[in-house]
């Protein structure tokens, strides 16, 4: 038996639907909680009514109290949904909807931070604490995620991603585009990494996992032209077979530009746990923190022994980055959402207005 299916028309109408509540946001979406207020005061003042009809109606025959109870108009009854929708409204105006592009130039207040997660096969182990990102790559994006979700809330912070393993590639360059941001870091894939960030048969690649690469490729990303307002966040196990302090290229490049690594160690320190590499091939890996302290402190960052739990980014990015110093960059490329206030505003005004004339 077929499952019934919309007509085309619906269907085209639940799809607009869908992606306009995906494009609108709110300016202060807190605000919507008021909402729920207004509900609950709405269905105590009816639960009073009824309590009330049911006492009066208890006094006297029922055909006598009905009388009593006058009925606006027919034309008039409408009135009666005029202050509730006005407030309904105006709580939405005031949390500032908006969606859609604006013509004015975006003004990005805030830090350019490049995020930088280690894609290599170390990062495969499965020995983190989390039921829902079991291995180290897993809990690096959700500690990602979870920054983004803190970001999000302020704006302005422009934000970039890099991917490293023997290679470094920029996923994502500068950019307020969050919501691009997000769907970057939601595609990646530790089991299936980027081809351009693997080994394959190059012989002069010595080891899996070049993190001082990875740093390289994020200094190049930043914008030279706000120094003092920049950061890297590096979530790493630490853990290069090579071993052969490659990364110390990249903390000097970060250094000698004044950018700070925040060193983020992922993994068990305290035990080596097995992966396969190849079919043919087992090896053991555990948190080198050394090196990711060594990165911290070398560039004047920290380090966030995040270990087997999932990186509490979010919580590092407004106790130890968003209070720094901003930058404040104009940009035509800044995606500016436009701002569509009036469109509450206004009939919740012309409404309250009719609510008023109408208890004259």
């Amino acid at each position: 038996m077929s499952l019934p299916t919309l007509p085309s028309g619906l269907s085209g109408l639940f799809t607009d639907l869908r992606e306009f509540l995906l494009a609108l946001r709110f300016a202060r979406s807190e605000l919507l909680w008021l909402l729920l207020v207004l509900a609950l005061l709405a269905l105590s003042n009816r639960y009073a009514q009824i309590r009330r009809r049911k006492a009066t109606e208890a006094l006297g025959r029922p055909t006598a109290i009905a009388a009593l109870h006058t009925h606006p108009r027919p034309r008039q009854r409408w009135l009666g949904l005029a202050y509730p929708l006005a407030w309904v409204l105006l709580i939405v105006g005031l949390a500032g909807p908006r969606w859609g592009k604006s013509d004015e130039p975006g003004v990005a207040v805030g830090r350019d931070i490049v995020l930088v997660i280690d894609l290599s096969q170390s990062m495969k182990a499965d020995d983190m604490a989390s039921s829902t990102a079991r291995t180290r790559w897993e809990a690096a994006k959700a500690g990602m995620l979870d920054f983004m979700n803190s970001v999000s809330r302020r704006g302005g912070h422009r934000i970039a991603v890099v991917a490293f393993a023997a290679r470094a590639k920029l996923l994502v360059p500068l950019t307020t585009d969050y919501d691009h941001v997000r769907a970057v870091i939601d595609e990646i894939d530790g089991a299936f990494p980027p081809p351009e960030i693997r080994p394959g048969a190059d012989p002069s690649i010595v080891s899996g996992t070049r993190i001082g690469a990875g740093l390289i490729a994020a200094v190049a990303v930043h914008d030279p032209r706000f120094p003092g307002s920049q950061d890297i966040i590096l979530v790493s196990d630490g853990d290069d077979p090579g071993d052969d302090r490659e990364w110390t290229k990249g903390a000097d490049a970060a250094r000698k530009a004044g950018i700070p690594v925040h060193a983020v160690g992922v993994g068990d320190p305290t035990k080596s746990t097995p992966i396969a590499p190849t079919p043919d091939e087992l090896v053991a890996t555990k948190l080198d923190e050394d090196v990711l302290k060594q990165i911290a402190a070398e560039t004047r960052g920290e380090y966030l022994p995040a270990q087997r739990e999932v990186p509490r980014l979010g919580d590092f990015f407004r106790a130890r980055i968003e209070p720094y110093p901003s930058r404040e960059v104009s940009d035509d490329a800044i995606p500016q959402p436009k701002e569509r206030y009036v469109w509450f505003l206004a009939p919740a005004l012309g409404l309250l207005a009719i609510g008023w004339l109408r208890g004259r």
